[in-house]
């Protein structure tokens, strides 16, 4: 099985041929900056950096709105997405005068369309089970 670390590696060499020449960083660079986090365990998180360099490249996003109500604890949602959100992933909080609205970037339809069948974030994450709670 492919770690998270080597897809990261072939989604960035991906979106780095995507992208003009002018301007184009490095892959090290782009490893290092594009990634909200580059451990292992770490997730498919974007930074600020990647999710520009994935939207210069012209690759399709969703985004999904997170309800607020749904969302019982914000620090093991975070690592509920980092562990099943297969794809690159960006967190967005739009403002709007005195109201903020929460998102999700997917970069990937299937999961947006499965995300949008389950109703919200929260459903579809509590949908999935991860390898070592089907072994517990």
């Amino acid at each position: 099985m492919t770690s998270k670390k080597a897809l990261k590696e072939k989604i960035t060499q991906a979106v780095l041929n995507q992208l003009p020449d002018d301007g184009k960083p490095t892959f090290e660079t782009a490893m290092t900056s594009w990634w909200a986090n580059l451990r292992k365990e770490g997730g498919l998180r974007l930074s600020v950096t990647g999710d520009l360099a994935f939207r210069k490249a012209d690759i399709e996003f969703f985004d999904i709105i997170v309800k607020l109500g749904t969302v019982q604890n914000g620090q093991k949602f975070m690592l509920e997405l980092n562990k099943k959100i297969k794809c690159p992933y960006y967190i967005v909080v739009k403002q709007e005068g005195k109201d903020s609205q929460p998102y999700i970037r997917l970069y990937d339809s299937k999961i947006a369309m499965l995300v949008e069948l389950y109703g919200d974030m929260v459903s579809y994450l509590n949908s999935i089970q991860t390898r070592r709670n089907k072994n517990d």
